[in-house]
């Protein structure tokens, strides 16, 4: 029996990123889903990340998602990074594609 990766769709993974990858995995206290809205910047302004958390957040993808990201390209997958939403559709397009 092939294993195959869970499909997902652009709620749950919204959900999973603002719980799993920005809370959990960053270790934010007081901060709740709620808290994180989805267009607003996740670095420097709204969320005030700073860049080194873009490294936690993509190990984070890669583990929760199973989206394959080179870390040492961060800095070309920035617009990629912007906020939840861009996230989102980032891990949902690169899932959808390796699925076909």
């Amino acid at each position: 029996m092939e294993n195959k990766p869970k499909h997902y769709d652009k709620a749950e993974i919204a959900k999973l990123i603002k719980q799993k990858i920005i809370i959990e995995n960053l270790e934010l206290k007081g901060v709740s889903p709620d808290d994180i809205v989805d267009h607003a910047p996740l670095f420097g302004e709204g969320l005030c990340l700073e860049s080194v958390e873009a490294f936690y957040i993509a190990g984070g993808i890669e583990q929760q998602f199973g989206v394959q990201i080179d870390r040492t390209k961060l800095h070309q997958l920035r617009h990629h990074f912007h906020s939840v939403d861009a996230l989102t559709s980032y891990v949902y397009e690169r899932m959808a594609s390796s699925i076909s």
